[in-house]
């Protein structure tokens, strides 16, 4: 006989034994089938990831029919395949239900009022919570700006008031925390009592209601958070949920999928779900569903390369639409974007120097395979173009202690003889950024009409050289260097005393700011209407997020929001505007979402479009390249 049980007081996993005499072949071949998941084992004993366990369900069937050979499932095996069952009747019934008349949403509204939630909720957040609450688990896609973290409680309200769950753990960005900790005082009229999670010897009073983490730090206490969890009935939510898109391959994604087994109720909220395509969908299907994303998802999505296939696309959105809400960007009614494309060749220095470093690796960078160290490779040669692109003195500084991790980088390689050398030591005397002297011109004129500007580069060093040289406008600055309130002394510089001098400080005229620390969780939209673009990367959801910190819900009729893209021509940066217009159409197509293009992407003639690569990122670096390589023959 063949046993098996699953084990969630640590890491989910399944242990499989045989005992007594059983067929070689099953078992042969049930250790083929969980082999990617084997963590331990011996001749009568394997220890197999709880998530690889419950995607070979198909294989017990096999052995039954094929050898005669049942597995036995234990107790807790036993409920966890009952509630898999119980979850796929679940939403298959709200899909079969329909939409909600008018009665049964003021029912509803009648409810929530009654939980003790005292917002007042626009009738598509309304929409969007009845769906949600009847649901298993809930995803909610709506675009940044329409108030899902107020849904989201407001589902936990019902919920809780309903005895489904009894308290709530959220993770969350960093810069996502001030946003719910003020939701969390304004939507109840009795706020749940709240702890930060710092990491290891957070101490968590009983008491406590909602705990709020963010990822590396569940991630680096995994325990504790799933102590918090299992303790009692628990909603988890992943704000901003994109983040864990590795799934199992992420060290985020795998701490939180693993969390998924100790939840009693699991929700996922993301404006951008699938940034770089369809597979995107899979780790968080996956974390909601645990083991069933293969009966959700069709096969083509867990190809990545084929994430922004037609055919996949529409395939994937006709299996997932059925699960998650959506606001659109039409249906906010926002007011419109208007979009400036600034298309420079660069002056003659900064040129020589960018030509001279793309002569070196064209003769010396071939990518064969795509192994970790050709891509490693392959994303220090785009930081250092993406730098000579805008300002070459940073190619001799390496990366700034501030950035995000996947941006950390040693200075570029010289030797001291060559003719790049001899330019990088000259540019700074002759020459300065043209896209720093486009953005204080920009600035300058701003504060002369009592505006503010937010500025975005992805790299640390350029905010710090752009605050000196905006220093007269007193520039707030928002890095991942920059702690947050509940990591700093009081005397220290944070995250939230920047936005509020940014915001209520009529002499802070700018803020500076990095996608990757503060493109999530901030609202800027009622004190600032223009960004502009230093830099961007390939990163599609960095690119969609840090637009709404600027243009979502809230925004007066008449006012028009601009962004200014800075394109050094004939650059990377073209390779990445082409890039970023492929991926943010790839998801509108997969969320029907078609304003997404409209207002976060310029139309053709409010700048020049460059066409798309169409294969990846690797390809379109390689085109530039081969593109440079055919204009200087």
């Amino acid at each position: 006989m063949i046993t098996a049980e699953l084990y969630r007081q640590g890491r989910p996993t399944v242990i499989v034994e045989r005992n007594g005499e059983v067929n070689p072949g099953a078992w042969a071949r049930l250790q083929e089938a969980l082999a990617r998941g084997i963590e331990s084992g011996s001749p009568t004993r394997t220890v197999v990831h709880a998530d690889v366990f419950l995607a070979e369900l198909g294989v017990l069937r096999e052995l039954r029919a094929v050898f005669g050979e049942q597995v036995e499932p234990g107790p807790i095996l036993s409920d966890q395949l009952r509630a898999m069952v119980t979850d796929r009747r679940a939403r298959e019934a709200v899909v079969d239900a329909g939409e909600p008349d008018h009665a049964t949403l003021e029912t509803l509204a009648a409810e929530l009022g009654a939980s003790g939630f005292t917002r007042t909720l626009r009738p598509f957040q309304l929409r969007n919570l009845h769906r949600l609450v009847n649901l298993p688990h809930g995803a909610d896609f709506s675009v940044p700006g329409a108030g899902k973290t107020t849904v989201a409680l407001a589902a936990y309200s019902i919920l809780r008031a309903r005895g489904t769950v009894l308290r709530l753990a959220v993770i969350a960005p960093i810069a996502a925390f001030g946003a719910w900790k003020e939701e969390l005082v304004a939507c109840f009229a009795s706020p749940p009592v709240l702890v930060i999670h710092t990491g290891q010897g957070t101490v968590i009073p009983q008491n406590t209601d909602v705990l709020l983490s963010n990822y590396n730090r569940t991630a680096t206490d995994y325990d504790g958070v799933r102590a918090f969890v299992a303790a009692e009935a628990t909603q988890v939510i992943l704000d901003e949920a994109h983040r864990v898109k590795r799934g199992a391959a992420g060290v985020h994604g795998r701490a939180v999928l693993d969390l998924a087994y100790a939840a009693r109720r699991r929700d996922v909220l993301t404006g951008t779900p699938a940034p770089q395509g369809a597979f995107d969908l899979v780790a968080l299907v996956s974390f909601l569903y645990p083991g069933q994303d293969r009966q959700i998802l069709p096969d083509a999505a867990y190809f990545e390369r084929l994430g922004r296939d037609e055919q996949v696309l529409a395939e994937t959105n006709s299996a997932v639409r059925r699960y998650f809400v959506r606001t659109p960007k039409a249906e906010l009614k926002l007011p419109p974007t208007r979009f400036e494309v600034v298309r420079e060749q660069m002056p003659p220095i900064q040129s020589a120097i960018y030509d001279a470093l793309l002569g070196q690796y064209r003769s010396s960078f071939a990518l064969p395979d795509r192994g970790r160290h050709a891509m490693q490779r392959l994303g220090r040669i785009v930081m250092y173009l993406l730098e000579a692109a805008t300002n070459p003195m940073l190619l001799t500084a390496g990366s700034d202690e501030g950035d995000d991790p996947a941006f950390i980088h040693p200075p570029l390689k010289l030797t001291g003889d060559e003719p790049l050398a001899d330019l990088l030591a000259r540019y700074s005397s002759f020459e300065e950024p043209w896209k720093y002297q486009r953005a204080a011109t920009i600035v300058e004129r701003a504060a002369t009409c009592g505006e503010k500007v937010l500025v975005w580069s992805s790299f640390v060093r350029n905010l710090k050289a752009l605050s000196r040289r905006l220093g007269e406008y007193h520039p707030a600055m928002v890095h991942g260097g920059v702690p947050s309130d509940e990591m700093a002394p009081a005397a220290v510089i944070t995250r939230e005393r920047e936005f509020e001098r940014f915001r209520h400080d009529p002499a802070c005229t700018v803020l500076l700011a990095n996608p990757a620390a503060c493109g999530e969780g901030i609202s800027l939209h009622h004190w600032c209407h223009h960004a502009i673009y230093l830099d961007r990367t390939f990163n599609a959801g960095h690119f969609l997020q840090s637009q709404d910190r600027i243009h979502r819900l809230g925004l007066a009729p008449e006012v028009i929001t601009r962004f200014t893209l800075l394109i050094s021509a004939g650059s990377i940066d073209d390779s990445v505007d082409g890039r970023l217009a492929e991926k943010v159409s790839a998801l509108a197509r997969l969320m029907d979402d078609p304003g997404l293009v409209q207002i976060a992407l310029p139309s053709s003639d409010e700048g020049g479009d460059s066409p798309p690569a169409f294969d990846d990122d690797i390809s379109a670096l390689m085109t530039h390249l081969g593109a440079h390589d055919a204009r200087s023959t």
